[in-house]
């Protein structure tokens, strides 16, 4: 009797594992991607590299300006020389961010009218980016679809 239990449970082990394993070494075929999708996805990423090396750029700007206000402040103990230093380096480094914006925005944008041409689902990646002794939102792209 115990023979009959063992080699009946044992087949029905058999057959649970034939019938629902299987399922995890099936292959998935995704649809291959055309050579117009390749290049536009590859203009994308070259207009997220452009972006983030303006970024670079603007934070290494933005950090030697905040050093320079830094050190003038340490200069002085007058509170009306600190405000004067403080608002040049204010108007300074938000001058830098705002054409920073403008220029990625102008970027994105471009590259978004040319990735939909090409068929991409793309649209604006707001991220938070450090300048200095602010946080500021920049836009490159995300594409959420081909």
């Amino acid at each position: 009797m115990l023979k009959k239990y063992s080699i009946t449970a044992l087949f029905s082990l058999l057959l649970i594992f034939a019938a629902y394993t299987g399922g995890g070494f099936a292959e998935t075929t995704e649809p291959a991607m055309s050579p117009e999708t390749a290049t536009a996805l590859a203009e994308v990423y070259k207009v997220n590299n452009e972006i983030y090396a303006e970024i670079a750029k603007v934070q290494v700007k933005a950090e030697n300006m905040y050093a320079d206000y830094l050190a003038e402040a340490a200069k002085t103990t007058d509170a009306q020389k600190k405000a004067e230093a403080w608002n040049k380096y204010d108007v300074k480094v938000e001058a830098e961010i705002a054409d920073l914006s403008s220029k990625t925005q102008a970027m994105t944008l471009k590259g978004m009218e040319k990735a939909t041409a090409a068929g991409l689902t793309v649209e604006m990646e707001w991220i938070q980016v450090q300048f200095a002794d602010r946080v500021r939102m920049i836009d490159p792209i995300k594409v959420m679809d081909w």
